[in-house]
Order: C-alpha cells, then sequence, then structure tokens
C-alpha cells in the first residue's frame, strides 16, 4: 500500500523527474505484480522488482522534496510571459497605427489576459513607453525573494535580458541577455 501510495504522489507530482521516477516506479510495480500473479519466473526476480519499484519510489519522493512540487523554477514562467508580452506589443503595433500599447492597451485589445495586472506568478509586470508610443520597455521583477531571483526586462527588439540590477541577475550576467 505504501508502494501504491508512493506511485500517486510521485505521479502527482509535475515535472520532467517526478514523471521519470513514478514512471520507472509503475513498470517496477507492474513487474513485481505479473512475477507474482504469473507465478513463472523465479524468486529472486520478484525480489528485484520489488527493490526497483520501491529504490524508484524512493527517489521520486527525494526529487520532490528537492525539486519542489513543480520541479519548474519560476524564472522559466516569467521569462515566457515576458515573451507573451513582446509578442502582443508586435501584434498591437501592426493593428494601432504604429504604436506600442500599455497593458492596459493589450488586455483591452485582448492580447493580453487581465492576470498581467498585479502579480503573476511571484512575479510584477509593467511596460513603460516613450512619449510617442515608439518605445517600450516591459520590465519584470520578482515580487519577492521567495517568488523568484531574476528580473527581466525587454526592449521592441524582443530580446529577453536580465535586470540590470545586478542583485537581480545572476553574477556577471546584468543587462546581459537570457540564453
Amino acid at each position: 500500500m505504501l508502494l501504491l501510495a508512493s506511485l500517486l504522489l510521485t505521479w502527482l507530482s509535475a515535472g520532467y523527474w517526478g514523471y521519470l521516477f513514478a514512471t520507472i516506479q509503475f513498470l517496477g510495480f507492474v513487474f513485481l505484480v505479473l512475477s507474482i500473479v504469473s507465478g513463472i519466473l523465479a524468486r529472486q526476480w520478484i525480489f528485484v522488482s520489488a527493490v526497483v519499484a520501491t529504490i524508484a519510489g524512493v527517489a521520486g519522493l527525494m526529487a520532490i522534496l528537492i525539486l519542489g512540487r513543480h520541479g519548474t523554477p519560476p524564472e522559466v514562467s516569467a521569462v515566457a510571459n515576458l515573451r507573451t508580452i513582446n509578442t502582443a506589443e508586435v501584434t498591437y503595433l501592426s493593428s494601432s497605427g504604429g504604436t506600442y500599447g500599455s497593458i492596459t492597451d493589450l488586455i483591452a485589445a485582448g492580447l493580453l489576459d487581465e492576470t498581467f495586472i498585479g502579480t503573476k506568478a511571484g512575479y510584477k509586470y509593467s511596460i513603460t513607453l516613450n512619449a510617442t508610443g515608439s518605445v517600450y520597455t516591459a520590465d519584470v521583477l520578482p515580487v519577492s525573494p521567495n517568488t523568484g531571483r531574476f528580473g527581466y526586462y525587454s526592449f521592441p527588439d524582443a530580446v529577453v535580458r536580465y535586470s540590470t540590477i545586478a542583485s537581480l541577475a545572476p553574477k556577471g550576467q546584468a543587462g546581459h541577455y537570457v540564453q
């Protein structure tokens, strides 16, 4: 029963490692059940399959504890959301007569959803326009150190860069583009 609970918990955790360990654990469990039901395999194979399933279960639970429930750092979604803003800006530019828009403009045009106002996935999103609306700067900053490590920004060239604030960028990468 503990094996099944471990399998379910590992499988429900999002992220690559959770799925990998859950699959290995599931295969070991299936092999164990088939070995017991068929009775064809020798006893040592039943023991081996039980050990494999247990080790995979323990590894999966450790992956959940080490990587967290989702396994994906919040920075990944922040960069993806900034790229969404860049795409929305290009679309807005082509339909607005040559000007970029603020977040509220992009939401009103149906290019972004309302979640970009306020905090989204632990980050605060903002767009600053120049006086003519011909240039924008999209900024993404973590709300706190617990919600994200790095800040990002982008210009109309749509290149996502680390924040110019040294404490919000990897060492030596302030202002450099994100790879």
